[in-house]
């Protein structure tokens, strides 16, 4: 393991460096792992979902929300039809068993809560104890109706520790990138978010950090990366993700800021360019300039954008 400021590196990580690095990081019980299953092209490794599990002793809880990409369609390049409550749950239930995570799960009896069927079934928290928790720490959100958007199930854990475990993916702009901050966007429990986007995108950043600040005033959180077997590339609005071996590389720190800068700069991308990643900084304390000169140090790529 090498470290790079509050940032940790692991290179072809194992069940026991992983488990070392996951030791390193300050999680609290009970812990949430947010994985990136926001589409079936480039998901959080099964493998590095099973290591984890092993890693974190004591109560924890596999969160995500449905999501219009993750089905078999998607996977053969077809429509991915109505987002209707059936489809979405059919796609749900393939996609847990085409990945493996459902074997992951069960083989840890760890429990997978979906966000947004607790929003539908109408077991959200209070949004007035929600806002309060926000605007004790931070500014007012920009759309309340995120307020109204936690299910009671999480509030009821608040005081724990939340582990964003993120695939990397080097993305179109103005988004740049999708690492630890942006992978709590998909805690947003659509199951489309194209509204929280807003026209051109002009809303995306201001929501991205909108839902990390509730989560943030209800958890500690922390955040891992990963490249193992595939890193994502979508240059491209209009274009398909791009799923490619970069080498196998595991990055992790309980400052999500300044992870995602180490990572942005090791993928050719400048964090100064990322919009989110400015007003991350902005609201939650930003990074240390050596940070992006050790990702250029090290001599770490993940590939070029």
């Amino acid at each position: 393991m090498n470290h790079y400021g509050p940032v940790q590196v692991e290179l072809n990580p194992t069940a026991a460096s992983l488990g070392a690095l996951i030791a390193a990081l300050n999680l609290t019980p009970p812990v949430l792992i947010k994985p990136n299953w926001g589409t079936v092209e480039c998901y959080t490794d099964t493998q590095i979902l099973d290591w984890t599990l092993a890693a974190i002793p004591g109560e924890k809880l596999v969160i995500e929300s449905h999501g219009w990409a993750r089905n078999e369609a998607t996977l053969r390049q077809l429509p991915p039809g109505a987002l209707t409550k059936a489809n979405l749950r059919t796609g749900d239930d393939w996609f847990l068993n085409h990945s493996g995570a459902h074997q992951v799960l069960e083989k840890h009896r760890v429990e997978y809560l979906n966000l947004t069927e607790e929003i539908w079934a109408g077991r959200a928290a209070d949004p007035a104890l929600i806002q309060q928790a926000v605007e004790q720490r931070y500014a007012p959100v920009m759309c309340e109706e995120l307020y109204s958007k936690v299910p009671a199930r999480l509030y009821d854990l608040r005081g724990g520790s939340l582990l964003s475990l993120s695939k990397c993916k080097i993305v179109f702009y103005p988004l740049g990138v999708s690492l630890a901050i942006k992978n709590l966007f998909g805690l947003i429990p659509g199951p489309s978010r194209g509204k929280y986007h807003g026209e051109n995108h002009a809303s995306l950043d201001q929501n991205i950090i909108d839902i990390n600040k509730i989560y943030r005033s209800l958890f500690t959180v922390s955040g891992l990366i990963e490249t193992v077997n595939t890193a994502g590339f979508v240059l491209d609005e209009a274009a398909r993700t791009l799923a490619r071996p970069v080498g196998d590389w595991v990055f992790a720190s309980d400052d999500t800021v300044s992870l995602d800068a180490f990572v942005s700069a090791a993928g050719g991308r400048s964090p100064d360019s990322i919009g989110h990643l400015r007003l991350a900084a902005h609201t939650f304390g930003g990074w240390d300039p050596a940070t992006c000169q050790n990702a250029d140090q090290s001599g770490i790529k993940i590939g070029t954008a």
